[in-house]
């Protein structure tokens, strides 16, 4: 008998297996070790962002201002707002919407730093008639809205 020829008999050449175990090893533990930088990247910008925010609402809540006096004078007509903190933080008046049933006043105010336990007074012109109500709407810095009612 013939033998047949050897088509099959050639050698086999690949990567012994303690090589690809080692690349295997290698490629898991790098990208082990890059998952981890980024998760850690991550978890910290939403520690970050949390902690500004629980600040600000914290702070919010501590805001606290009591109207004091409001008194309407005439000649020319002007109207007088006295404000008192007595919240436990500083803040910023920034607005005072003074409104009656004609007509709307806004006044932005550049100055409003109130500390604690502080007074804040800011009088302007504003044309009004004896008898009608009218609605003060005070706005802080950190968005807090405060508002009081006063008859003239």
């Amino acid at each position: 008998m013939d033998r047949l020829p050897k088509v099959f008999s050639k050698r086999r050449r690949g990567i012994s297996t303690v090589v690809s175990t080692a690349i295997i090893l290698a490629a898991v533990s790098i990208m082990g070790v890059m998952l981890v930088g980024w998760a850690n990247t991550n978890l910290s910008s939403s520690q970050m962002a949390l902690s500004s925010s629980f600040d600000t609402q914290m702070n919010k809540l501590n805001e606290d201002l009591l109207v004091e006096n409001i008194w309407f004078g005439i000649s020319p007509n002007i109207v007088n707002v006295t404000m008192n903190n007595v919240g436990s933080i500083g803040f910023n008046v920034t607005k005072i919407e003074i409104k009656n049933s004609t007509s709307v006043l806004n006044v932005v105010i550049t100055d409003g730093g109130i500390d604690p336990s502080g007074d804040y007074s800011i009088q302007e012109t504003y044309n009004w008639s004896s008898g009608e109500t009218v609605d003060f709407t005070i706005f802080t810095n950190r968005g807090n809205i405060f508002t009081a009612q006063e008859v003239t």
